[in-house]
């Protein structure tokens, strides 16, 4: 008789997309596998990640993610990639620049060519800037809107922009959303965790120096920690009007971008792995301790990490939002809540209001010369 016909899928071992995936899948589960058995793989790789500039740092936290397994990138950048690019932004190639290829774009042919798998948008945006009046309302409204719609559609946001104003927006968008989920939490409490709709994202920002870097994570729910502005005791303002070429251009030593880039990367895995995820409290540094680090298998998740590559150093700290914050502050995000779009044209107009609506103006006036302590180089203690 004749024998029954059995069909085979052979498609795993044909097509070389699946095994190039399963090949990249291998590198992180031999971590499990071999070392940290309590590691969850899929956890990283299921994140949907918004990458908010293309550039040194751009490039170096998708390269980094890629490593992990990730497949969700959404790169914002507005610039084209200029001949001193690539040497350093190492998605780049001397084609792209000599193309003048808009960078958020080469970017995520980068990615799908080193992981065909990927699922990598690129968007042309500038983001909208305190003190940069340039575009039209129109432009604006339709620029903020579509910056609030990709916060809203990713897990985790990154400010990997060159300029400190380019970052503020980012960070209030976040902290906006913190914001509105927690107090959703606080009014439904017992309600299904989907009913207030989805999570808000972690917001990081990274930013570097000459020869040193910063990495930080903003507030996530009831973990209080500082955002990039809550050090400022100014608006902040056009760092780019007046200023040559030279001078607009981020002067940095080669190898920090790397280091900044891996530090940003590796603390968003191990909040990942952590038993209480991106709400996971800041352990690290003085505050460290074989319990406090216990509860994520990758180590400590500080709340910022601070680099000094001329010493080889790095410190970890534990931050708390300043009640005066010109972005994350309660008065300014309820005047954001209450004026929404209105409220961040006035900023892009005229950035200096921020200091009065946060308090910051106030708080600065009351301040009596007597009682603020100056020192230089010649003071010895």
């Amino acid at each position: 008789g004749w024998s029954k016909i059995q069909n085979f899928d052979l498609t795993a071992f044909l097509d070389k997309k699946r095994i190039a995936a399963d090949a990249v899948d291998l590198n992180v589960k031999l971590m499990k596998w071999r070392l940290l058995p309590e590691l969850e793989p899929e956890r990283m790789k299921s994140l949907r990640f918004l990458l908010l500039g293309a550039g040194t740092l751009g490039c170096g936290v998708a390269r980094t993610l890629m490593g992990w397994g990730v497949r969700k990138m959404t790169f914002v950048d507005s610039g084209r990639v200029s001949l001193s690019n690539p040497v350093r932004q190492n998605l780049f190639t001397h084609e792209d620049a000599a193309q003048g290829r808009l960078k958020a774009t080469a970017a995520r042919d980068a990615v799908k060519a080193v992981m065909p798998d990927a699922e990598v948008e690129s968007v042309e945006m500038e983001i909208p800037m305190p003190g940069h009046p340039h575009q039209s309302a129109e432009c604006l409204r339709k620029a903020v809107q579509r910056l609030q719609d990709l916060v809203a559609a990713h897990d985790v946001v990154l400010m990997l922009t060159d300029s400190r104003e380019s970052r503020w927006l980012p960070s209030l968008l976040v902290a906006a959303a913190q914001r509105r989920q927690s107090t959703s939490e606080q009014r439904g409490a017992g309600v299904a965790p989907d009913a207030a709709g989805p999570a808000a994202p972690l917001g990081i920002t990274v930013a570097l120096g000459f020869d040193s870097f910063l990495v930080s994570r903003q507030t996530f729910l009831d973990e209080q920690a500082a955002c990039y502005f809550c050090n400022d005791m100014s608006a902040p303002s056009d760092s780019l009007a007046f200023r040559t070429l030279d001078q607009q251009c981020t002067v940095t030593r080669p190898g920090v971008s790397g280091l900044a880039s891996n530090a940003a990367v590796e603390l968003i895995a191990g909040l990942v792995q952590h038993s209480d995820g991106f709400s996971a409290a800041h352990s690290g540094g003085a505050s460290a301790s074989a319990a406090s680090s216990a509860d994520s298998p990758l180590g400590v998740v500080p709340h910022q990490i601070r680099g000094y590559l001329a010493e080889f150093r790095l410190a970890l700290a534990e931050t708390e939002p300043f009640p005066k914050c010109i972005c994350c502050s309660s008065a300014v995000l309820a005047r954001f809540e209450e004026e929404g779009m209105d409220f961040i044209e006035k900023i892009i107009s005229d950035s200096s209001q921020l200091e009065r609506v946060s308090g910051l103006h106030d708080m600065k006036a009351a301040v009596r010369e007597d009682d603020v302590l100056n020192f230089d180089d010649f003071d010895d203690d």
